[in-house]
């Protein structure tokens, strides 16, 4: 249902010209009997933002620095959410719905495109509670503003959903305070900034014997592999100003993905080395990213190579096999430096057979034992058992999905909870039979120490 206008003039006239083609092109389209979502989308020439505006209440955003690549999303079209076994099947068929009903309309070289933010937590059967309010299970949601800059080219898409829209009226007014907001630069003066360690969940003792107890448990053939986790809780003398966070992370880690999101309470950010799945048509591409050294070490663990990266490299391929025609993975892993650690890592990519969608390869996929451990049940059970707080969305994921089965989805890793001035950071580490207690809590340590960083220097 895709139509093509006039091209806008260029600038300093192409807002003015944008306001007006918006209710020109839109109106019809609202004052008739249809239904679904609705977009009209502009190529503008605006330049990249590093950060959701500064007054945003609720967005997402998602940003790949070396790939030029970003999307931001301002308010609230449509949401779908899920939680339980069967939540990725859900979200799936609520994708294939709503891709099937959307009404495409585009202005100029502006291509007409589906787009909606994606995001899960670790645990299917996670329920939101004080630590991570407004945090559901699984969501799709479509911002009533997207924004996608991609080399260079920028595309500003208006979205509603036809059966919520409201009156018209309304509906333009929201979209121009939308747009107002996204055109409003606001800078944020430098403070200084301190912090106190409120709480260490476990201590430092208590994780240490999880860890001795899950060796015993790998020893005696209980499991293979566990990932534990562990999380700090900070209290700062002000607000943490999370956009100069965000964009701070984005300038040490241009090989991470840089990702934001708020639904009007808490914000969470993370500078994420491993993209859990990326498709495009027919083709995949995984990282199987475990096993972590500090950046200096010359030569890789062997011991951490066998028992930690192999087996995420395996569980990967065998949940990718079925669903694609051809399927290749590097033969040995190489290294990701990240600044003051580095990640073994091997890259998995595929054709896939026809007819396979990018929420089916995901519900087969996660978790995997890079955030989970092996055999998969076993490993869970024993998190449920040894780790005695929530997650939440710490090793879920976050991305985009869209048209041509389009999807890009990162582990939530390297993250940080704000809550004005208090910051919960999380980290983990897989636990083997040859793992130590002593080098594991290290591990963890090496893991907070960017966010942590980024924090103090915000």
């Amino acid at each position: 249902m895709a139509r093509q206008a006039d091209k806008l003039q260029p600038v300093p006239v192409w807002l003015g010209r944008l306001r007006m083609e918006l209710r020109q092109l839109a109106m019809p389209v609202l004052m008739s009997s249809r239904r679904g979502l609705l977009s009209v989308s502009f190529e503008v020439p605006l330049t990249p933002l590093d950060a959701p505006p500064a007054d945003a209440q609720v967005w997402q955003f998602w940003q790949r620095p070396e790939s030029e690549h970003c999307l931001l999303g301002l308010g609230l079209a449509h949401r779908e959410t899920a939680s339980g076994s069967r939540r990725f099947h859900h979200l799936d068929a609520v994708w294939q719905g709503l891709r099937g009903g959307w009404t495409r309309i585009s202005q100029g070289h502006a291509r007409p495109r589906a787009r909606a933010f994606l995001g899960f937590a670790f645990d299917p059967g996670f329920q939101p509670d004080d630590a991570w309010e407004g945090f559901e299970n699984a969501l799709i949601q479509i911002p009533r503003l997207l924004v996608e800059w991609h080399h260079g080219c920028c595309v500003i898409s208006f979205n509603c959903h036809l059966d919520q829209a409201g009156k018209p009226e309304q509906l333009f007014s929201r979209w121009m305070d939308d747009l107002d907001l996204l055109l409003k630069h606001t800078e944020t003066a430098e403070k200084s900034v301190s912090s106190c360690l409120i709480r260490e969940q476990p201590s430092a003792g208590s994780w240490q014997r999880q860890v001795a107890d899950a060796v015993n448990a790998a020893e005696r053939g209980d499991l293979d592999k566990v990932v534990l986790s562990r999380s700090l809780k900070l209290r700062f003398n002000r607000p943490v100003e999370h956009r100069r966070l965000l964009s701070g992370l984005a300038r040490r880690y241009p090989g991470c993905n840089i990702l934001s999101v708020s639904f009007g309470g808490d914000v969470l950010l993370a500078a994420t080395p491993e993209r859990l799945l990326h498709t495009s048509a027919q083709r995949v591409h995984c990282d199987a990213l475990a096993g972590t050294l500090p950046v200096d070490a010359r030569n890789r663990d062997a011991d951490m190579e066998a028992h930690e990266h192999a087996p995420v490299v395996s569980a990967i391929r065998n949940a990718l096999d079925p669903l694609c025609k051809e399927l290749s993975v590097d033969e040995c892993p190489g290294r990701l430096n990240l600044n003051n650690l580095a990640h073994l890592y091997t890259a998995i990519r595929g054709e896939l057979r026809p007819g396979i969608r990018a929420m089916q390869i995901l519900d087969r996929l996660h978790p995997t034992p890079a955030v989970g451990g092996m055999p998969r049940k076993q490993a869970l059970e024993w998190m449920g058992q040894d780790e005695r707080w929530q997650r939440g969305w710490y090793t879920g994921g976050f991305g985009w999905l869209g048209d041509n089965n389009q999807a890009d989805l990162s582990v939530l890793l390297r993250c940080a909870r704000i809550h004005g001035n208090r910051a919960s950071l999380y980290a983990g580490a897989g636990i083997t039979r040859v793992s130590d207690p002593q080098r594991e809590l290290r591990e963890t340590e090496m893991k907070f120490e960017p966010m942590l960083r980024a924090l103090t220097e915000c």
